[in-house]
């Protein structure tokens, strides 16, 4: 999932990184690795927070709008905005400007395409199983496969997608039986708690430049 993130991020930091003037060209590279880092981090902060409901809300977006409204997306923004004037110096308005276009263009293309049954380059098992640890914490295969079970093997054709994920698991709409939406969240919470230790200090950063030097 990272290496398509940081191909997403790239394929739109031409007119906002790239050719910005107030970023030195030195440092684009570092831009896009921070904007990159900002999304997956964000989403994965969340998803160990507890908050595996506002990642499911941010997922069934319908809109620019509503997705910026979500309170994930804006601390993914406030991150990626702190991030590159405190670790870059880049300048702040310089800042405030990529944080308010890039950011929100990013986490929109990829809730579309997540929720798009003909674009194979994301879905919401394999963004929340990367964040989670996969085949970790959840016993019988792990939550990678928890989710598969719910978007047609991992992928996200058949009209699936997350509300087709929430609704499963939610009985249609209520939490009842089964653990419902409180047990997957609960798994969500602890997966991605895991794989944060694991990933240590250099955490997602340290995957995403990585990708970026092949």
């Amino acid at each position: 999932m990272l290496e398509n993130l940081l191909s997403l991020v790239k394929e739109f930091a031409q007119d906002n990184v790239v050719e910005n003037p107030g970023v030195p060209n030195e440092q684009n590279d570092e831009v896009v690795a921070e904007a990159t880092n900002a999304v997956a981090g964000g989403l994965q902060d969340a998803l160990a927070n507890g908050q595996g409901q506002e990642v499911f809300d941010l997922f069934k977006s319908q809109s620019s709008a509503q997705v910026m409204s979500s309170p994930v997306a804006q601390n993914i923004q406030g991150g990626f905005l702190d991030n590159i004037t405190s670790k870059l110096g880049i300048n702040k308005n310089v800042a405030i400007g990529l944080a308010s276009t890039l950011i929100p263009i990013i986490i929109s293309k990829l809730v579309k395409r997540s929720n798009d049954p003909n674009n194979s380059s994301f879905d919401i098992g394999s963004i929340i199983g990367s964040l989670t640890g996969g085949g970790s914490n959840s016993g019988g295969g792990g939550i990678g496969n928890l989710i598969s079970q719910f978007t047609g093997g991992g992928g996200n054709s058949g009209g699936g997608g997350i509300g087709d994920l929430i609704s499963q698991f939610t009985g249609g709409g209520n939490n009842s039986g089964g653990g419902g939406i409180v047990d997957l969240i609960g798994r969500f919470t602890g997966g991605a708690k895991k794989q944060q230790e694991q990933q240590g200090g250099g955490g997602l950063m340290d995957i995403i430049k990585g990708f970026m030097n092949k």
